[in-house]
């Protein structure tokens, strides 16, 4: 049974279900969840919320004896990891990050080139690219990923398994997977679509509705790709989940086994979330690219549907509401990308304001923290903006 209350009624061992909030007013990960104990209770009472709804099948319903509100504890975060800090400027990361890009797109293309023609395909020639990867992310996480999502149509393939491999490293990590997994996991990334190229490029790029049979071949990809790379040489275990599961869904709608929940691997999982994020983000014959946030939050909605809510949430921690990157409106009428996350305050950014949208003109740039409550002159963002409608480059205005 579903019950809305007062926050004040809230007590541990009660299941919430509703929140009664959008999403991008609390910037909460999670709205359905246990309540564990009072620490958590006071947590959603210091950020606002008045109203939420339980629901008394899975949890305690309100009519229990309850317990006096102790005093409050130290206030501690919702469940993340802490990410360390960048060791290495945003700029120098950014070149070197630009480097790998086309170094590790050239290697891509070069397999997938071989894949078409039938030749030998040697994935583990791709492990220095890897290694690099993850040297790339540990050293400054706000530089490979917002530039990797950024992407030239005739290298579209090659640049998507660029930056899913880089997202899943910034995934990975914030789940805490150990060294030697991660490594396999971005593996399958940077390889898990490469069955693609034995399939038409106008069947994969087609406009509109693919036919069921055509939709077969497609899906084909995935087990084509393994029996192409397997071919050559024997996968670990954790990058064949990456390649024969990233198109799994959470509630077994996905291809090619129909897998649910915790069978899909913990590797197809965090690929399935990478893998949407990314070609959510990215043009494409068929569609433009969605801002980050908009994609984030049709991630966010499903959560516990097609993708692991809890990963989502990770996803969602490990780049921020608001990517890096991230064009926005500002309540001053001016737009504005997003440098850096705020910690702890995820809707409020470090922001590099660069245009007026009313004047519609630039303005010289001005480096704004949006966290501040004396000197932000700006307000708080209103959403996120696409590059493309305002005649903006995206490349020009990544953070450096």
């Amino acid at each position: 049974m579903m019950r809305r209350i007062v926050i004040d009624q809230l007590r541990p061992g009660m299941y919430v279900v509703d929140l009664h909030k959008p999403w991008l007013e609390h910037g909460l990960w999670l709205t359905r969840f246990p309540v564990r104990d009072w620490a958590q209770i006071r947590r959603l009472i210091d950020a606002g919320f008045a109203e939420i709804s339980i629901d008394t099948r899975r949890g305690r319903d309100i009519d229990l004896p309850v317990t006096r509100l102790p005093a409050a504890p130290p206030p501690l975060p919702l469940r993340q990891v802490v990410r360390p800090p960048a060791t290495v400027s945003l700029g120098e990361e950014r070149r070197r990050a630009g480097r790998l890009l086309g170094d590790a797109c050239r290697q891509l293309d070069e397999l997938a080139r071989a894949a078409r023609a039938g030749e030998r395909v040697d994935a583990l020639a791709l492990e220095a690219v890897v290694g690099k990867l993850i040297e790339s992310v540990a050293r400054n996480p706000d530089a490979l990923v917002p530039l990797a999502r950024i992407k030239r149509p005739e290298t579209y393939d090659a640049g998507h398994a660029v930056a899913t491999a880089a997202l899943t490293v910034a995934l990975a990590r914030q789940q805490q997977v150990a060294a030697p997994e991660l490594e396999k996991m971005a593996l399958g990334a940077l390889l898990k679509d490469i069955g693609l190229a034995a399939i038409d490029e106008g069947l994969v790029s087609k406009q509109g509705q693919l036919s069921q049979a055509e939709y077969a071949i497609v899906q084909s990809h995935v087990e084509e790709g393994l029996a192409v790379l397997e071919a050559t040489v024997s996968l670990p275990e954790t990058t064949v989940a990456v390649i024969l599961e990233h198109h799994e869904r959470y509630n077994g709608g996905g291809y090619p086994y129909c897998m649910a929940g915790d069978d899909i691997t913990l590797a197809g999982r965090i690929a399935a979330v990478v893998d949407a994020y990314d070609a959510m983000t990215s043009d494409r014959p068929y569609r433009a690219a969605l801002a980050p946030t908009a994609a984030l939050r049709q991630l966010y909605e499903q959560g516990g549907v097609q993708f692991d809510p809890a990963l989502v949430a990770g996803l969602v921690h490990a780049l921020g509401v608001y990517p890096v990157g991230t064009l926005v409106l500002l309540e001053s009428g001016h737009l504005a990308v997003v440098e850096q996350g705020t910690p702890g305050d995820p809707l409020r950014p470090v922001v590099n304001v660069i245009y007026h949208a009313g004047r519609r003109q630039y303005v010289e740039p001005v480096r704004a923290d949006l966290s501040r409550k004396i000197g932000n002159h700006y307000g708080r963002i209103l959403r996120a903006e696409s590059f493309e409608r305002w005649g903006l480059s995206p490349l020009r205005w990544q953070p450096a």
